[in-house]
């Protein structure tokens, strides 16, 4: 079992713990709370270095406050705003101690919280996070239930194969490993059970779930490989259609397709003439097509395309694109994406913003994206260019390699890799991807089943035995959205996680549905082993909004607005059963 370490005391010679028989260690980037003073909090780039030297691979955590600390309480508890304020916070301590940008950072909720404690405060905590740095980025470390309902509100990373972006202790976990944990803390340092000595200090210890885990090597490129920039042609067509940014911080690219303008026929030549006639009213900083980039505004003024948010973007334009096109047609202009990333890394490079890539879902932050961005986070305009069989992860490889210096590796197909190890699904019948209807999200059809994919949540396959059910339900646009797990056999069915609930098939029923409060207080009886049995039924709706399943064994109702009802089936009148949380 491959293991990793954390610890927070002093630094430990790397060398120690590698020769130990360790092969990474979990280190935190949040500094030390008030009252405290930890010799490994915040970890700097040295030590780092000493650690990669060492052979050791590194994975970053974040956790300031503690529980009863009036000066710095337990993160989750500090809301949207103070997960935002940390996930920034948490984003640059992680950057200058060498770690890659693309890395997930773990946030710590280090107490039994209940589904209450989650409900009201933890989530959006996380929420506030991945406004932050990103959904793909944000991990959690806690007990088994937060780390499954972090998976089940998609507010943590996926890591393919099932797996979350979820370090998972044993405290207050009742013996359960979640399956959606990529690292267990097996061996906690207490001063009632110390864990083991390494260069003279207790260190925590923890299980390797997932080959991919977190850890910043598999973010890195190889020093050795040159960068090959994209040839282009350059042409200075600087025009009058731009104006005074006014002291605006620039903070995002963005990208555009043409629409309107000049006829297709003319190309970015055709284009810049029309955007220097200032009557138009329209320019942007660049112009690429065809190998050829036209320059109409300098990085330092505003072009004339964004409305509002004109003072804090630059803009590119591809010439004679389409909102409407497929993936086929824009990898047509494959080397025009390209030549269009260099751009974008150049300039957030030279002027000082991010280079994420922010492709959809979107989340307001700095970084590099499009139209839409701007129509969807900042409430500007109605624009819905680059349009939504645009291929963000040729865009997101490109850009990669660029910022860092290094070729990336081909840009990963999940749906693909999930198809090559899940050999239940048969025969591939879609040829290639289709898009959901809601511009984010692909499927493909397979000879017994569907694989699913959202930027958020992964690729996940569907079976039959469920699909029909799914596809009852509205597919990802309705009350289940997309899956957020691979099927799990039970004892006697299958089930399945998704945005909005799960789908449990029970040996000799049909499907069901079970979700919301209702779902949550099945859990706390135990679910399919509890008391109340497997659910045969979809939840039904009452009067006066309320709201009731039945159960092998007794129904829940839900009232509306008040704490769930439970009653177990009995020859007399059923018995209610009080609630475990």
């Amino acid at each position: 079992m491959t293991t990793a370490v954390d610890f927070a005391a002093r630094l430990i010679d790397p060398v120690a713990i590698r020769d130990a028989g360790h092969s990474a260690v979990i280190v935190y980037v949040a500094p030390s709370r008030p009252g405290s003073n930890f010799g490994a909090k915040p970890i700097a780039k040295p030590y780092t270095d000493q650690l990669r030297a060492a052979g050791l691979d590194i994975a970053s955590v974040w956790q300031y406050g503690k529980p009863g600390n009036s000066s710095a309480p337990s993160d989750w508890t500090t809301g949207y705003d103070g997960g935002q304020r940390m996930g920034i916070e948490a984003a640059e301590r992680h950057r200058a101690a060498g770690g890659p940008d693309q890395a997930p950072i773990f946030f710590a909720v280090d107490e039994d919280i209940s589904l209450d404690d989650w409900n009201t405060q933890a989530v959006e905590f996380f929420r506030g996070v991945n406004n932050a740095i990103g959904t793909e980025r944000t991990g959690i470390y806690g007990h088994s239930r937060a780390c499954a309902w972090a998976a089940q509100d998609a507010v943590i990373g996926s890591a393919g194969g099932g797996k979350f972006w979820a370090w998972q202790t044993r405290a207050w976990s009742g013996g359960e490993i979640a399956p959606e944990a990529v690292l267990y803390q097996r061996v906690i340092d207490t001063p009632t059970s110390p864990g083991p000595l390494i260069d003279g200090s207790a260190v925590d210890v923890n299980d390797v779930l997932s080959a991919v885990y977190g850890q910043w090597s598999h973010y890195e490129q190889p020093e050795d490989l040159p960068m090959v920039k994209p040839e282009f042609e350059e042409i200075d067509y600087y025009a009058d259609s731009n104006s005074s940014r006014k002291g605006a911080r620039v903070t995002n690219g963005l990208g555009h397709t043409q629409e309107g303008g000049p006829a297709d026929g003319s190309g970015a030549q055709g284009l810049a003439d029309y955007l220097s006639n200032t009557a138009n009213e329209v320019s942007y900083h660049d112009i690429i097509g065809n190998g050829q980039v036209f320059h109409i505004a300098r990085k330092d003024r505003s072009s004339w395309s964004v409305l509002d948010a004109n003072p804090y973007t630059v803009n590119y334009c591809l010439a004679g694109s389409r909102a409407s096109w497929s993936r086929d047609q824009w990898l047509e202009r494959r080397d025009d994406i390209r030549i269009m990333a260099w751009l974008m890394v150049q300039d957030a490079k030279e002027i000082g913003y991010d280079t994420a890539v922010i492709g959809p879902p979107y989340e307001q932050r700095d970084g590099l994206s499009d139209h839409y961005y701007v129509t969807q986070c900042l409430g500007i305009g109605t624009h819905t260019d680059l349009g939504p069989a645009f291929p963000w992860d040729v865009l997101a490889a490109d850009v990669a390699e660029f910022a860092t210096g290094a070729p990336a590796s081909p840009p990963p197909n999940a749906i693909n890799d999930v198809a090559a190890v899940t050999s239940w699904l048969g025969a591939r019948i879609t040829a290639g991807e289709e898009s959901t209807p809601d511009g984010k999200g692909r499927f493909a059809a397979f000879e017994f089943g569907h694989i699913y994919w959202h930027p958020s949540t992964g690729a996940h396959a569907i079976p039959m035995s469920l699909f029909g059910k799914y596809a009852a339900a509205g597919w990802e646009t309705g009350v289940l959205g997309y899956p957020i797990t691979d099927v799990t056999d039970l004892e006697h069915g299958v089930v399945q996680g998704f945005q909005g609930g799960a789908l449990y098939f029970q040996d000799g029923r049909v499907p069901v549905v079970v979700r919301g409060a209702i779902r949550a207080r099945w859990h706390r009886e135990g679910s399919e082993d509890g008391p109340f049995g497997y659910p045969v039924a979809d939840e039904e709706a009452l009067a006066g909004g309320e709201a009731r399943q039945r159960f092998e064994n007794g129904q829940i109702i839900w009232p509306g607005r008040r704490d769930t009802a439970a009653l177990l089936d009995s020859e007399g009148p059923d018995t209610p059963v009080p609630d475990r949380d």
